[in-house]
């Protein structure tokens, strides 16, 4: 009797619970400041991101919320070629290329809402990023990357909200490494390996349907 008395409360629990839980769709879109490590002159580049997402308030300290996600990174001046037949100055570059990687992506951002009442919250959480295409002429961005961001958001009552996040990428973003390198162009292929970094501003709207 106990057992089953015991059951019963556990299922009147969880059917609340579950009753509690809100999903809301919505839209995000914001500006990446995007580089890559371990090449000392690549500069930081500007380019857009953008998600599709459903949050799923499982707590009021918690939600769940799947994204889709468009990013643009890279980093400006990332490859540069040298001259070293020029025996005056043997450093001379004569050429650099900006790098413009284009993602299509899944994400799994863990929202904690730290103070109750109050929009605040933290961001975490693992993304897998598809490269759809880039400014390079062979194949020497790989097609996957991994990664990790963690950030600080705010949402308003009536669905908008602003995020900043940084996002680390976990993998060596070059690609047949043997095939394409090249003493003229050895800052790219000969440097330890180049990651993927983004600090990432967006807004976004959660739509009460």
């Amino acid at each position: 009797m106990k057992k089953s008395i015991l059951f019963l409360m556990i299922i009147a629990l969880s059917a609340t619970a579950f009753s509690q839980v809100k999903v809301h769709p919505g839209v995000r879109l914001g500006l990446n400041l995007s580089s890559v490590s371990n090449i000392d002159h690549a500069d930081a580049k500007i380019g857009p991101n953008a998600a599709i997402f459903a949050n799923i308030r499982f707590a009021n300290f918690y939600a769940l919320q799947p994204e889709a996600t468009y990013s643009n990174q890279g980093a400006k001046d990332a490859i540069r070629y040298y001259n070293y037949s020029n025996s005056f100055d043997p450093g001379y570059y004569y050429y650099s290329e900006d790098l413009s990687i284009h993602y299509l992506g899944v994400a799994l951002a863990n929202k904690f809402y730290i103070v109750p009442n109050v929009g605040v919250h933290l961001i975490v959480g693992p993304a897998i990023d598809v490269k759809v295409a880039d400014n390079l002429d062979d194949d020497s961005v790989i097609p996957v990357d991994f990664s990790l961001f963690g950030g600080v958001g705010y949402e308003f009552p009536f669905g908008l909200g602003i995020e900043a996040r940084y996002k680390q990428g976990l993998l060596d973003i070059r690609d047949d490494f043997y095939d394409n390198y090249d003493e003229d162009n050895d800052d790219f292929w000969s440097s330890d390996s180049v990651l993927n970094g983004s600090i990432q501003f967006g807004v976004y709207y959660k739509f009460d349907f």
